[in-house]
């Protein structure tokens, strides 16, 4: 699902900068290249800190009634002052993906400046007020909505599952997330090499793809896949497709 306007899919898949509505401030959308260099474990860990920020609190307001009455972001700013690793990721998280501004983590909120004549001009706060209007852009970019859905009512194969099982892994805690097991493996190698294999294509390509564009083209790949078999049996002499399903058409609207 996308959240608001779904027109702007196509500025999504053109990997062009994003202004964030209401905010006035631009998100832009890293490759695949860039993101293995940052660290991938780093950039899926605070892209599902963000996005399901709610999960990752739950554990700190379990069993302490006085913590609910703080907002999710209240409690997301604590993690932040409190964990240093967390703060050192979510700082190096938003440079990386705000490359035109300067920010500031205070006590309260996330400021956004640019400095002009040697002054800086704030542009943007994030507080708990405007947190979900950047929670939704980056789930928007970086969350593979269609692909998690996909696999998890209709497993398409074991690469598909084992990929979604990994960005679901975002939702774990922070140890998990930051495993022997979760360093040893590549959700982005693993989706750019089924791509280059299965339409025959340099996976140097791949790694120019920002996430939206890599998400929408493995998904689309496998449901021009079920369609191109259910074709090719359809037309074949002594072959019998009554008993399988007819498959989504693979040009459809996807979002």
């Amino acid at each position: 699902m996308i959240h608001g306007d779904k027109r702007k899919v196509g500025l999504f898949l053109s990997g062009r900068s994003v202004l964030i509505e209401g905010l006035n401030i631009a998100i832009s959308p890293p490759t695949i290249g860039e993101i293995v260099m940052f660290g991938e474990d780093d950039f899926l860990f605070a892209t599902q800190l963000i996005v399901h920020t709610d999960e990752f609190v739950a554990e700190i307001k379990r069993g302490n009634s006085e913590l609910e009455i703080f907002s999710n972001f209240q409690l997301l700013m604590t993690m932040i002052r409190e964990d240093n690793t967390v703060r050192n990721i979510l700082v190096n998280y938003f440079e990386f993906i705000f490359p035109d501004y300067n920010i500031d983590f205070t006590d309260n909120e996330i400021i956004f400046f640019v400095e002009q004549d040697e002054k800086k001009i704030v542009v943007s706060r994030i507080n708990p007020f405007t947190f979900d209007l950047l929670k939704n852009m980056i789930e928007n970019l970086f969350i593979a909505q269609s692909l998690e859905e996909e696999v998890e009512y209709n497993p398409a194969n074991d690469l598909a599952k084992q990929i979604a099982d990994k960005i679901k892994a975002g939702r774990k805690k922070t140890a998990q997330l930051r495993s022997e097991q979760s360093k040893d493996q590549s959700m982005f190698a693993q989706i750019a090499s089924s791509l280059a294999i299965g339409l025959q294509m340099d996976i140097n390509i791949f790694f120019n793809y920002t996430p939206f564009q890599l998400y929408d083209v493995y998904r689309r790949f496998f449901l021009k896949q079920s369609y191109d078999l259910y074709q090719k049996i359809s037309i074949t002499p002594l072959m019998d497709n009554s008993k399988m399903e007819v498959p989504e058409e693979w040009t459809k609207y996807i979002y």
